[in-house]
């Protein structure tokens, strides 16, 4: 009989014991995936009607795994630009080479997609529904600036990151097949950020993903009394929970927060569509983001977060009832068994003090 040694067993004494593999590698990262199971696709589960991306590739984003680093040069600093795809979209100083340095913001496809622009939109029907991840998949780099941050940029570089957000949420949403266009930033680590040079993701999808097919239910059922979002800043207004005001947006803390400090930005215009937004309705989108974001690095001691963008569908139909807006969530808290199992958060912190405390930040 051979018992287990502190370097592994007696079979594992050449090769490595697998089972330690497997509990080193619990998705099997470590192995190729190459051809066709690479490819992203959905899948919607027969027991919830939700839809998943099963990404295969994403398994080999550097830092992806828990504990893991990144290493290696930062792809996205100037110098490095050979370590990204091609890039889509650059803005820059004249004389610039493409995919050389000297760009103020940079777009370029992820090199690990969720959403592959190759693939049929097309797929299997049935009960056990799967689809091709069709879809555009990027990658905005803020800056050339490797620790620049979006609440320590200078107005006018918030303002270009801004139009850029824009240009390719207008340059998306006219593809064929594409049905969403969602706009993330991550934060930190503890936010899912895999690299630490502050950038954004911009997602095509080829359906409406669930979380905003709730927003425009909801709304629309409400729509005979008015648009819930609008309702809710003069709510915010009257109940102290306005975080700011400027002459185009509002960021409050809203009435049921999932997070404590999560904040939700609104342009004053009703409209549904962001890429009807106009240059003032930029400028305050970036001056509220700059503003709140440093007040949460004043109060909460710089806090990893997420940020996203909704907007209505670009499907064709008619979302008039909708109003795009931003939802800002610190990650203070760890989301546990039972918010997943109830779909209920608990907040331990009432959005009235949270509103009180940024906005004494700001000044």
């Amino acid at each position: 009989m051979s018992f287990p040694t502190r370097r592994g067993t007696e079979r594992g004494a050449v090769g490595g014991d697998p089972r330690s593999r497997e509990r080193r590698d619990p998705l099997g990262m470590e192995r190729a995936v190459t051809g066709s199971d690479a490819r992203p696709r959905l899948r919607r589960s027969t027991l919830t009607g939700e839809w998943t991306i099963i990404a295969p590739a994403r398994s080999r984003r550097p830092g992806g795994r828990r504990g893991e680093g990144t290493g290696g040069p930062c792809p996205f600093c100037p110098g490095n630009e050979h370590l990204t795809p091609p890039e889509i979209w650059a803005e820059g100083g004249k004389g610039r080479r493409r995919d050389g340095p000297g760009w103020d913001i940079r777009v370029v496809p992820n090199l690990y997609p969720a959403l592959d622009p190759s693939l049929p939109p097309e797929g299997a029907g049935g009960r056990r529904r799967e689809l091709p991840a069709h879809g555009h998949h990027e990658v905005i780099i803020h800056s050339p600036h490797h620790n620049l941050t979006l609440s320590r940029m200078d107005p006018g570089s918030a303002l270009r990151l801004m139009r850029a957000y824009c240009l390719r949420y207008r340059e998306l949403a006219r593809l064929p097949g594409v049905k969403q266009v969602l706009i993330i930033l991550n934060q930190g680590r503890e936010a899912g950020a895999s690299l630490e040079h502050p950038h954004t993701q911009v997602f095509a999808l080829p359906l409406v993903p669930s979380a905003v097919r709730r927003e425009l239910a909801r709304w629309r059922r409400a729509a005979s009394r008015g648009c819930p979002l609008c309702a809710a800043v003069e709510e915010a207004r009257e109940e102290g929970r306005m975080v700011l005001e400027n002459r185009t947006f509002a960021a409050l803390a809203p009435y049921a927060p999932r997070q404590p400090y999560e904040t939700w930005f609104a342009p004053l215009r009703h409209v549904e569509d962001f890429s009807r937004c106009d240059e003032a309705e930029l400028l305050g989108m970036a001056e509220a983001l700059r503003a709140v974001l440093r007040a949460m690095e004043e109060v909460l001691d710089d806090p990893p977060y997420n940020l996203w963008l909704h907007a209505a569908p670009c499907d064709g139909a008619d979302h008039g009832h909708y109003h795009w807006h931003l939802e800002l969530v610190p990650r203070l808290t760890v989301t546990a068994g039972f918010e997943m199992a109830s779909g209920l958060y608990i907040d331990p912190l009432p959005p009235e003090e949270a509103a009180r405390r940024l906005r004494e930040a700001t000044g």
